[in-house]
């Protein structure tokens, strides 16, 4: 809430702002020479909206201002001067740009970070909105004096020393533009020496599209890197462009420079970094990309240029065919956005897919961060599903235990006969290793897709199929393996079908059948869903996500060839009442209910223990 005087009102910072001061100035960044670069790339962002404003409208004020960037230090003042023509900020636009954090969860990440190690901590202010605030590390105090482009407007002067509040006055101010003046702490001389600003400058801030000066003297810059020929650039140049872009100091994992005059007219730089938020937790990443005409930024962030999923690809599309004064809703519309989108996507797909084959160490890396993205495109894009399919990486009853496989690979190791693409969803890789459900499988060396995380499972099922081969998977009821030759007697089996329809009264109420086993090897018996039922992993996250669901029964396979089923079916002839053989059915059951974290009665497993506990004692001689 402001307080005000006659000429001056004061304000108080919003509570996260006091909070991430406090941890900038005193926690986060030892590489103090960040905020320069946040300052001119705010200048930056300031200069290309007057740029857009100066084409698409009359009203603007001094519309033969140069666009540009002045860089000045006062030794005696200890004060360091930024200073843009841009579009500049009424009252309002200072309480709501300065005084408030834009993006949720900020101070969050940013107190995560400052307990991290060094090597840890990410430079990625800008991504979060807070750049501004890191001029505190180095400032004592900080004046801001500026003014908008809409025709007469007052210039307002703000002030603030970092603490919990700040004012806002009314000032003078000759033209449009903001004029941002530092006054230095005791130590932090350094910035105040001209050479160690070009420095900076050049080190941050070498691709800004507008003039920058320092003391008068242009600072060289180059020239936006996606409208020049790939042939005159070098790896370095796309990394620094990268580096600038994202307002960080960490290399992208791949990067993809697009030209194209048919059916549109584009230039396009794309990346890929090697971090990604949303995988550490945080919100949800805005589009990436930012929408160009002519060199003019016309939308940062754009959402029609790439569908939802691919919005940790970040970059820029510039096109002359898209026009300077395009509507949101145009651009909804626009075909020609449309053919860009289809294009780029197809460049990405296979971009990516190369990336797979010929660096397959790079690809894991995207995989790893991104490829929850991947997955949410197979759920969410009919059209493109088979591309992203390609892409997929999973874990594999036939690869080392952490690592993935694709499915083309899969399918080049599958038997000429097999007719399946199987798949277990399993809740981690161990217990992939311990699962009857994959005995059979093993026996006869067919190789099992093993998903680790309900997306996954979702991928499968919205794909249905992959080059015409059927994703199966290996808990489903009507799942046919070749059945061995039976080497039982006749009295040995009368005896186990006993057993069955013992079982199938025995758990009437737990289970939807009982059968005998085609599939199991070793294990004494086997959950199976019913057909079309959903898999226990999917049981699960339905329980987490409503507590009054209830698990759907199952079928219970049984293993006649093990020892302990031979063991109960022996029982059963001799004595079907005996109190031992109830013992054992009922924990044979919650043993694999426990195995599939099904088991929802948890404070009557402790007596049935007790009970074959019991049993066991007392037979002991």
């Amino acid at each position: 809430m402001a307080k005000t005087d006659a000429k001056k009102e004061q304000y108080e910072f919003q509570s996260e702002v006091k909070q991430l001061l406090n941890i900038l100035v005193y926690s986060l960044y030892k590489n103090k020479e960040v905020f320069l670069r946040e300052l001119i790339s705010n200048a930056a962002d300031a200069l290309n909206k007057a740029r857009f404003a100066l084409l698409t409208s009359e009203e603007v004020e001094d519309k033969d201002l140069d666009l540009r960037i002045d860089i000045s230090v006062s030794k005696t003042q200890k004060k360091i001067t930024i200073e843009d023509t841009g579009i500049g900020m009424t009252r309002e636009e200072l309480v709501e740009n300065i005084g408030t954090i834009a993006h949720s969860g900020t101070v969050e990440f940013l107190q995560k970070i400052s307990e991290a190690k060094s090597k840890d901590q990410l430079e990625l202010i800008g991504q979060f909105g807070v750049g501004f605030y890191s001029c505190f590390m180095v400032a004592e105090k900080i004046h801001i004096t500026t003014r908008s482009f809409q025709k007469g407007s007052h210039a307002f002067l703000w002030k603030s020393t970092g603490d919990k509040d700040y004012t806002i006055e009314e000032t003078l101010k000759k033209t449009r533009g903001t004029r941002i003046e530092l006054f230095l702490k005791k130590g932090e001389e350094e910035f105040l020496e001209k050479e160690s600003l070009r420095s900076i400058i050049h080190r941050h801030s070498n691709f800004v599209p507008f003039p920058v000066s320092l003391e008068g003297e242009s600072i060289e810059s180059s020239e936006a890197i996606w409208t020049q020929p790939k042939s005159k650039l070098k790896k370095a140049d796309y990394v620094e462009f990268f580096k600038y872009f994202e307002n960080t100091q960490e290399e992208p994992e791949t990067y993809l420079h697009l030209s194209s005059d048919a059916p549109v007219q584009f230039n396009a730089l794309l990346y890929v970094p090697k971090t990604s938020l949303e995988s550490l937790g945080f919100y949800k990443l805005e589009p990436g990309i930012d929408l160009y005409s002519r060199k003019v930024l016309i939308q940062k962030h754009t959402k029609d240029i790439l569908p939802d999923y691919l919005r940790f690809i970040k970059g820029v599309v510039d096109s002359e065919d898209i026009p300077l004064n395009i509507s949101r809703e145009t651009i909804q519309n626009n075909i020609r956005i449309d053919k860009i989108r289809k294009h780029l996507m197809k460049k990405i797909f296979s971009h990516l897919g190369s990336l797979k084959t010929k660096k397959r160490k790079s690809y894991q890396a995207i995989w790893d961060n991104f490829g929850r993205h991947i997955k949410e495109g197979i759920i969410e894009d009919f059209e493109n599903r088979e591309s992203l399919a390609a892409l997929l990486l999973l874990h594999s009853s036939g690869e080392k235990k952490g690592e993935r496989i694709d499915l083309g690979t899969y399918m080049e190791r599958m038997d000429k006969d097999q007719k399946d693409i199987y798949y277990a969803s399993v809740s981690d890789l161990d217990a992939a290793e311990s699962s009857p459900a994959l005995e059979a499988f093993r026996s006869k060396g067919l190789e099992v897709l093993l998903l680790t995380e309900p997306l996954e499972e979702f991928a499968l099922e919205n794909l249905g199929a992959f080059k015409e081969k059927p994703f199966t998977a290996v808990e489903a009821a009507d799942i046919q393996l070749d059945k061995e030759e039976d080497d039982d007697d006749p009295k040995a089996l009368q005896d186990i079908n006993d057993l069955v329809k013992f079982l199938k009264g025995f758990y009437s109420s737990r289970v939807a059948d009982v059968r005998i086993s085609q599939r199991l090897v070793k294990s004494p018996c086997l959950l199976v869903q019913a057909e079309g039922g959903p898999s226990s992993q999917m049981e699960k996250i339905l329980k987490m996500t409503n507590k009054n669901y209830t698990f759907s029964k199952r079928i219970f396979e049984i293993n006649p060839k093990n020892s302990l089923i031979k063991e109960m079916a022996r029982i059963h002839r001799n004595t079907p009442e005996a109190e031992q053989l109830a013992a054992l059915a009922n924990q044979l059951l919650d043993n694999m209910l426990l195995r599939e974290g099904l088991l929802e009665d948890l404070d009557e497993i402790v007596p049935r223990i007790e009970d074959i506990m019991l049993l066991a004692a007392k037979g002991t001689k």
